[in-house]
C-alpha cells in the first residue's frame, strides 16, 4: 500500500507542474482567464479522480464500488501514457526555447550609434495585433490535445475491456509421456480482478475457460488487482473452473500488493491450492507428472532462490511443470533442466507498435508467446485481464495448450 501511495504522490506531483507550466503559457492567449479557469478545472478533476479511484479500488469490493469503470481508465491512461508524454513535450519545449535565447545573444550584434532621425510627418495608427499569435496558437494546443487524446484512448479502452481470444499451441516436448498424447491445459493468467473487471467478466473468462474442456487448468499469477476485497468473487470464478484434474495457481505481484499471508490463506480456505516454492505430483489418465510453483519475488537473486527452492522437490524421474508468473525465471529454470514453464505479468507488452517494438522488448526478454531452448520451452500468456485498460497489439486471451511427446530437441529452436 505505501508503494502505491508513493506512486500516486508522485503523479499528483507532476500533475501540479504541467498545470503550472500549462497556466504561465496560457496567460499569453486571447481572454487568458477563460483558457486557465477550464484548465485549473480539468486539473483539479485529474487530481481528485486519481485520489478517489485509487482509495475505492485499493479498499473496496468491485460489487461495492459505485464510480464507472471510465474514471479510472482516464485516470489511468492520463498518468502512465499521457502525462509523460505531456511532461516531456514541455520540457523540451522549455530547454528548446532557452536554447534559442542563449543563441540570440550569442550572435546579436552591437548595438549602432547612429544621429537621431529627423521628425517623421504623422503615420497611421498600427493595425491591432493579430487575436492569435505562434505562441497562442502553440499554448492552446499543448492545453487541448492532451485532454482529447485521453478521452479518445479511454473511449477505445472502454470498448477493448471483457474482450479476449482463445489462442492454442500444439506443442511436441521431449520427454512427455506418449501415454498423455494430446493432453490439453488451459492458462488463465493475470485475471486482474478488481480494477477493471465486473461480474459478468469473470462469468465470460469461466464459461469461455470451461468450453475448452481442459483436463487440466493453471492460473500462473495475478488473480486479483490489488485489494484482498475482491477476492472472494475472484475465488469464486476459480472454483467454478471445471477440470478432471483440477487448477492450481501461483502468486502474481499484484496479488500479495497488501500482504503474501492474507492471499495464500484466503485462497487455500476457500479450497484453492496456491504452490508457494512447491511441488506437486499429479497423476493424470493414471501417469504421474510434477507440477512446480514458485512464489512471487522480486529482483534476479530473489528469483534463482525461489527457482532453486522449489527445484528442491523435484522428481526428476517424472516430466514438470513450472509455473512462474515473472517470465524471466526461465532462465534458471531452463539452466535446471525444466522441460515447460507457464508465466504471465507482461501482458503481452501492453502497448506493441509493430511485434518487436513496445513496450515487451523495453521491459522484458520474453513477453509473449512460445521460446524454446534445447530441452525447455517457455509459454508467456498476454493474460487475460488488465491492470491498464489499454491494449495496442497485445490482445487479451485465454491459452489452450494440447500437448504431444517429441524427440529430444527437435522442437528446440532460439
Amino acid at each position: 500500500m505505501r508503494s502505491i501511495i508513493g506512486i500516486l504522490t508522485i503523479f499528483i506531483c507532476l500533475d501540479a507542474w504541467i498545470w503550472l507550466r500549462l497556466d504561465r503559457m496560457l496567460r499569453g492567449t486571447h481572454r487568458p482567464w477563460l483558457w486557465r479557469t477550464i484548465l485549473g478545472m480539468l486539473m483539479m478533476w485529474v487530481m481528485l479522480s486519481a485520489m478517489l479511484s485509487v482509495a475505492e479500488r485499493s479498499l473496496m469490493a468491485t460489487e461495492n464500488r459505485i464510480v464507472p469503470r471510465w474514471v479510472p481508465a482516464g485516470v489511468y491512461i492520463w498518468h502512465f501514457l499521457i502525462m509523460p508524454l505531456t511532461a516531456l513535450a514541455l520540457l523540451g519545449g522549455s530547454i528548446m526555447n532557452r536554447l534559442q535565447q542563449y543563441a540570440r545573444r550569442a550572435w546579436a550584434r552591437p548595438p549602432v550609434v547612429e544621429a537621431p532621425p529627423a521628425p517623421a510627418p504623422s503615420a497611421p495608427p498600427a493595425p491591432a495585433p493579430p487575436l492569435w499569435s505562434r505562441r497562442s496558437f502553440l499554448a492552446a494546443t499543448a492545453f487541448t490535445v492532451p485532454p482529447l487524446a485521453t478521452a479518445g484512448l479511454t473511449g477505445i479502452a472502454m470498448g477493448q475491456l471483457g474482450h479476449f481470444r482463445i489462442r492454442p499451441f500444439d506443442l511436441h516436448l521431449p520427454g512427455w509421456p506418449a501415454a498423455l498424447d494430446g493432453f490439453t491445459i488451459a492458462v488463465v493468467a493475470d485475471v486482474h480482478t478488481g480494477v477493471f473487471s465486473t461480474p459478468g467478466m469473470l462469468t465470460d473468462i469461466a464459461n469461455a475457460t470451461n468450453g475448452l474442456d481442459a483436463e487440466l487448468v493453471l492460473l500462473p499469477g495475478d488473480l486479483i488487482n490489488i485489494s484482498h476485497a475482491d477476492l472472494p468473487s475472484a475465488l469464486d470464478m476459480v472454483r467454478s473452473l471445471r477440470s478432471p484434474y483440477g487448477a492450481y495457481m501461483v502468486q502474481g505481484n499484484h496479488d500479495v500488493i497488501q500482504g503474501p499471508g492474507p492471499f495464500n490463506q484466503t485462497c487455500r480456505k476457500a479450497g484453492v491450492p496456491v504452490l508457494v516454492d512447491q511441488a506437486l505430483t499429479l497423476a493424470p489418465r493414471g501417469v504421474p507428472i510434477q507440477l512446480l510453483g514458485t512464489r512471487w519475488t522480486p529482483g534476479y537473486r530473489g528469483m534463482v532462490n525461489s527457482v532453486d527452492q522449489t527445484c528442491k522437490q523435484r522428481d526428476p524421474s517424472l516430466f514438470a511443470i513450472m509455473m512462474a508468473h515473472h517470465p524471466h525465471n526461465w532462465d534458471h529454470a531452463a539452466a535446471r533442466a525444466i522441460p515447460l514453464v507457464l508465466s504471465g505479468h507482461t501482458h503481452g507488452g501492453q502497448i506493441m507498435l509493430t511485434q518487436n517494438i513496445g513496450g515487451g522488448p523495453l521491459r522484458f526478454k520474453y513477453w509473449s508467446g512460445l521460446y524454446q531452448k534445447p530441452g525447455s520451452t517457455l509459454i508467456v500468456s498476454n493474460g487475460v485481464g488488465d491492470w491498464f485498460p489499454l491494449r495496442v497489439n497485445a490482445p487479451a486471451e485465454i491459452l489452450h495448450l494440447t500437448l504431444h511427446p517429441g524427440e529430444p530437441d527437435n522442437s528446440a529452436r532460439a
